[in-house]
């Protein structure tokens, strides 16, 4: 079985323009657009589901900022002073710009040592 014949071809055509026909006559006369059938019953609950999860992910979300506006509070910031360990600056050979010992985006070193 193709679809490259003519025949098969012309098939597929007539049942996709009945298919658009139907779902067009049936939109008209209810006014509705048909999904899934057209059966409304759910709707409702779904509706209700989606609101529910709106309001809890809302929630997580100003719980979250809460958490993280208290380890802020604390002052528990990363010190790289305090915290020079000599795998955090292991390297093989020097970067490819001007100032080979520094990241790409550290002002600071850049500043610093070149």
């Amino acid at each position: 079985y193709t679809t490259s014949s003519p025949l098969n071809m012309q098939r597929a055509v007539s049942a996709a323009s009945r298919v658009a026909r139907t779902v067009a006559t049936q939109s008209k006369a209810s006014g509705k657009r048909a999904f899934s059938a057209g059966h409304d019953t759910d709707s409702g609950m779904w509706q209700n589901i989606s609101i529910g999860g709106f309001v809890f992910v809302g929630g997580m979300c100003v719980y979250e900022y809460k958490v993280h506006m208290d380890h802020v509070a604390h002052g528990h910031g990363y010190d790289r002073e305090a915290n020079n360990f000599p795998y955090m600056n292991f390297r093989l050979k020097q970067y490819p710009w001007s100032c080979g010992d520094c990241n790409l985006f550290d002002a600071k070193c850049m500043k610093e040592k070149c």
